[in-house]
């Protein structure tokens, strides 16, 4: 579900595009190695870090530029070099196998997992996102609330959704009856009624409806694939094992650091809306109001009862093992590497220290 830049044109689809990429898609990875490098001298060394961003520099990696601009990194004796990604730029995991990056956030877990297949020794230890907000739009005069809903109707949406359309139908045992008409990142077909459902991000499309004076629940519903049954995480953070394991307290400070962003980032979310309008992405044409709104929107889906009692950014091994697993096996994505292998949760566990907030 990467974006096509051919459907929109390039202003409209930065000032509108959230997290355009957050969908479901797998993505190829290639086998090299990464490594960091020290700055300065004796005590007062600076570690530089580059992390591959899987989309634009836009409010979507809020606590990022919180925890940078606050100089919480700088606290560390950090110094962080964000690679941006976006439509024409290369998947974050393949920058971080070829050695551009010790630390990537692929937008799908799922192209991490495919990076790992690809024969990549990576190891992940944080997630931004506790459900991933890849969702579906309808309106509330015919809304789309289950999978039994699905069965029979023309489902609007981009190419490569279809497994996971059709796996919310097997897990839920109703009929994989459904018409899929292909359209772009934006919401009109919907509207126009040439359909009766809408593949979008949570975070995004639903705004360009708020946009119109449509209301959410009173006239457009959006239903999360993991109140279909299909829950996943989103945006994990990864890295080479062997640079991991070689540089474990740097990523600790790094995780320490990020954390106080996010955890800054929900008592304001128009913070960092105006660092991604006016610093990250001030050649990006982003528009303050969408992207302030874009930020109410995902802080939910950075929370849930794990982060609550443990802390943000938490990967719950069995949670992925079970249900997140069974989703994918539902879709057809084999094979599902042993997550002892490819998830480590010793980080954070230093990070927190038994507490859910830094």
């Amino acid at each position: 579900m990467s974006t096509d830049p051919a459907l929109w044109s390039r202003r409209k689809l930065l000032r509108t595009a959230g997290l355009a990429g957050l969908g479901l898609a797998a993505a190829p990875a290639l086998a090299a190695c990464a490594g960091g490098s020290d700055t300065g001298g004796g005590g007062g060394a600076t570690t530089h870090l580059r992390v591959a961003l899987g989309w634009i520099s836009n409010v979507e990696f809020a606590g990022f530029w919180i925890a940078d601009d606050r100089g919480y990194y700088a606290e560390e004796g950090l110094e962080i070099e964000f690679v941006p990604g976006g439509p024409n730029a290369p998947q974050p995991t393949q920058t971080l196998a070829g050695g551009g990056a010790e630390i990537a956030i692929p937008v799908a877990l799922q192209a991490f997992i495919s990076a790992v297949n690809e024969g990549n020794d990576f190891v992940a230890y944080g997630t931004m996102f506790q459900n991933a907000p890849s969702a579906l739009l309808s309106m509330a005069k015919k809304p789309v609330r289950t999978a039994q809903d699905l069965v029979g109707a023309k489902v609007l949406g981009q190419q490569g959704v279809q497994p996971y359309i059709e796996a919310a139908m097997r897990l839920a045992g109703v009929p994989v009856q459904y018409e899929f008409i292909p359209v772009g990142y934006e919401p009109s077909p919907l509207v126009e009624g040439q359909g009766d459902v809408y593949t979008c991000f949570a975070t995004n499309q639903p705004i360009m409806l708020e946009q119109q004076g449509l209301v959410a629940d009173r006239d457009f519903v959006v239903t999360t694939y993991e109140q279909l049954g299909l829950p996943q995480y989103a945006s994990p953070l990864c890295s080479q094992r062997s640079w991991l394991d070689a540089n474990r307290p740097v990523v600790e400070k790094f995780m320490h650091a990020t954390v106080r962003g996010w955890q800054d980032n929900a008592t304001d979310p128009s913070v960092a809306a105006h660092l991604a309008v006016e610093k990250y992405g001030a050649d990006l044409g982003l528009d303050l109001a969408q992207q302030t709104r874009e930020n109410e929107l995902q802080i939910p889906y950075t929370q849930s009862d794990l982060t609550r009692s443990s802390g943000l950014f938490r990967i719950d091994p069995e949670r992925l093992a079970g249900p997140m697993y069974t989703a994918y096996q539902a879709a057809g994505v084999q094979p599902l590497p042993d997550v002892a292998k490819i998830v480590d949760t010793t980080v954070l566990d230093a990070v927190f220290q038994g507490r859910a907030t830094v």
